[in-house]
């Protein structure tokens, strides 16, 4: 016959009487107590007086420090001694009833301490070990066990919370073919910690295993998997479970938005709602967050946001500036059609944790969101502000114009670009050539690939006769040399060649009729613009 806990306590039960007098072999003589030397009486059998059942039972009982262990201080009082009265033994039959059992079985597996609820480590190991300890149970304690990496007390709480249906529940899932198939680092841990997370929810250890069991699930490549289970557990964690619900319809939303080459957004965006800066957030701050986590689902935006919250300058702003920069960062780390490299090195630049770059937003600067023209950014070492009228605030994504796109696409690598080659401003063709490097990485930056002539010349245009004029004209005019730079560099978009020994004069001649020169005139007007020398990657 079989016997486990759960069945000699019944035995214990409907023949108390009989073990409680084993030893003595006299009723008169009954103390409420069952004693080891009981047990032992019955185990022994030496006299024939025990039924088959009454001495499997008290053979396993002697066998299992652990079932013993939880008969002895059943009734909640006292230390393990030796001894289970009748009271111990109700408030087991209880247990079994209320599902607690398996729990009160782990808290004294080690054979010492009183029904506290601490389950120890020795406790834990002294189970595994213990043969009387039932194999699903163990199961069970493998399946929680697995990539922990918190303090005893959690694992602690994480085992009181659960019951005799999630204890179940989770060994059925850790035995499971499916289970067993997935990688032990990370997909095992990360179901496990949802299991944890999940607070001894048997259903949702259910849901769980009908998911990894789930046939569209089997079909998906290794990174969809681990991506399907970091989904699943975000929202199982208690921060995902503390957010409003309009909050967590942000997330699942994003969830919903998944490109499928996103393997890690579910992961990012639990790194992000567990990180502390995040947690210190208002209700409405956190809302803006996660509105821009809705709009962008990207892994790269959601990872950089992460990076976001852990910067002062950025938990200083007002709401307004705080929506602005998150759609900023959200933005240009999810674009596309711009240069990755450059843009993954501009955001480095600004989030990394030892950075010095700080933003600000400005609202008197000219021009709106929707103005020809106006400043759209400006730097002071790594002080970098941009015009607010330009980036619209609120909750909703990136109002698209060209200033708006120009400011987060273009800007922000331009004046990283900057900072990056030490650039100082000066009266010389060597600044205005440093403007035009820092343009040539905010063009690559926003459109993915190189300037051809006619956009480089409309730049260096603007250099010449436009916003820079004031720096320009004053290098043009101070020597021939130097109003030869700027006339050899112009040279190099349209194809015309610059006359050779030209005086000062008719070199400042030639540079105005190369800006005004139509463009059906250039050599080779699509072809690749002269590139700058000097950093243009901002790595």
């Amino acid at each position: 016959m079989t016997i486990d806990a759960t069945r000699a306590t019944q035995v214990l039960d409907q023949s108390f009487a009989r073990f409680d007098t084993a030893k003595q072999n006299d009723v008169s003589r009954a103390d409420q107590k069952i004693s080891q030397d009981d047990l032992q009486v019955v185990a022994d059998n030496s006299d024939g007086r025990f039924s088959a059942e009454e001495v499997e039972a008290a053979k396993f009982l002697i066998g299992s420090d652990a079932a013993r262990g939880a008969l002895d201080v059943g009734a909640g009082k006292g230390w393990v001694d030796g001894t289970i009265s009748r009271k111990d033994l109700d408030a087991t039959l209880s247990s079994i009833k209320d599902g607690s059992f398996e729990r009160r079985i782990l808290d004294t597996a080690a054979g010492r301490g009183g029904a506290d609820g601490n389950i120890s480590a020795d406790d834990i190991d002294a189970a595994l070990k213990d043969p009387g300890v039932p194999q699903s149970l163990k199961d069970a304690v493998s399946l929680m066990r697995q990539g922990f990496t918190g303090s005893e007390s959690e694992f602690n709480d994480a085992l009181n919370k659960m019951n005799h249906d999630s204890f179940a529940a989770a060994a059925e899932l850790y035995n499971s073919a499916e289970f067993k198939q997935l990688s032990c680092v990370p997909d095992q841990a990360t179901a496990a910690q949802a299991v944890r997370d999940a607070g001894g929810d048997a259903g949702a250890i259910k849901d769980l295993q009908q998911l990894v069991k789930d046939p569209s699930f089997q079909a998906l490549d290794a990174a969809q998997k681990s991506n399907k289970l970091n989904e699943f557990g975000l929202q199982q964690s208690p921060e995902f479970k503390s957010l409003p619900a309009s909050e967590q319809k942000l997330i699942t939303d994003a969830l919903a938005a998944r490109k499928s080459g996103d393997t890690d957004q579910a992961a990012n965006i639990a790194k992000l709602i567990k990180n502390e800066d995040f947690q210190d957030l208002s209700a409405e701050e956190k809302t803006a967050v996660l509105s821009q986590v809705k709009n962008y689902p990207d892994e790269r935006s959601i990872a950089n946001l992460d990076r976001l919250m852990g910067k002062d300058w950025f938990q200083d702003f007002d709401l307004g500036d705080k929506q602005r920069t998150l759609k900023a960062i959200s933005f240009l780390a999810q674009n596309d059609a711009g240069d990755p490299q450059v843009n993954k090195n501009t955001l480095e630049r600004v989030l990394s944790p030892d950075s010095d770059y700080v933003f600000k937003w400005d609202d008197s600067f000219n021009g709106d969101i929707n103005s020809s023209g106006g400043l759209y950014g400006t730097a002071d070492g790594t002080n970098i502000t941009f015009n607010a009228k330009m980036v619209n605030d609120g909750n909703g994504p990136l109002t698209e114009t060209y200033n708006s796109k120009h400011v987060v696409l273009h800007t922000i690598a331009h004046e990283v670009n900057h900072n990056v080659n030490g650039d100082e401003v000066s009266e010389t063709y060597g600044y205005l050539e440093q403007e035009y490097r820092a343009w040539y990485t905010g063009f690559k930056s926003e459109f993915g690939r190189p300037p051809n002539n006619e956009e480089a010349m409309e730049r260096w245009r603007n250099e010449i006769t436009g916003a820079y004029s004031g720096t320009s004209q004053p290098a043009i005019d101070s020597s021939p040399e130097e109003a030869r730079k700027f006339a050899e560099e112009l040279s190099l978009m349209t194809g015309q060649p610059v006359p050779a020994n030209a005086s000062h004069d008719e070199l400042k001649q030639f540079i105005q009729d190369q800006v005004q020169l139509p463009v059906k005139d250039y050599a080779d007007a699509t072809g690749a613009a002269p590139v700058p020398p000097g950093n243009k990657t901002n790595e």
